[in-house]
């Protein structure tokens, strides 16, 4: 993994310094230093969604579990990944902006939407925060290590990146390389 993870609310989410994330209920909600607006991530099992996903159904999943009104979207995202559907929407509101969205992981889905005044979202700031945004959703996996994982997918989400690239850089050279 390309950056450190902190654990949170069953998920593992990218680390960044200027977000603070805590568990309220059974969402995840994550604030950015002094800006307004909020990230709120939720996740379900994968018992519990239907056999094959679409891009649609974890769209509407996604508006319902974060009580995303419906409206008409105005920008879509929508990509196919290793593990299922990722994808992303944006709802205008008349008071807010909804950015939405959804990957779908072996475990489960999991969901987020950062929700901002409309003023923010007009901000150049507003593009940056999106991309953060963006970066924490996708690099979203759930938290393996908590559930007594020790499989090798589990230790390389725990361990450090430059543990590594140490590792790497201790061994000798053979010259076959």
């Amino acid at each position: 993994m390309n950056g450190s993870r902190i654990s949170v609310g069953g998920l593992m989410l990218e680390r960044n310094e200027r977000w603070t994330f805590v568990v309220q209920g059974d969402a995840i909600v994550g604030r950015r230093d002094d800006m307004e607006g909020v990230l709120c991530i939720r996740h379900v099992a994968s018992n519990t969604l239907p056999g094959r996903l679409t891009h649609e159904y974890c769209l509407e999943t996604a508006r319902r579990l974060l009580n995303v009104p419906d409206g008409p979207i105005d920008g879509l995202d929508a990509l196919e990944s290793p593990t299922g559907p990722y994808g992303a929407a944006t709802f205008v509101g008349a008071a807010d902006v909804r950015r939405v969205w959804y990957c779908s992981r072996a475990p489960g889905l999991i969901v987020g939407v950062h929700i901002c005044p409309n003023e923010l979202a007009r901000a150049p700031v507003y593009n940056l925060i999106r991309g953060e945004c963006r970066r924490i959703m996708a690099g979203a996996v759930f938290d393996r290590p908590s559930w007594g994982g020790d499989d090798p997918l589990t230790r390389v989400l725990i361990e450090e990146p430059d543990a590594a690239a140490d590792e790497e850089s201790d061994r000798p050279d053979d010259g076959q390389r």
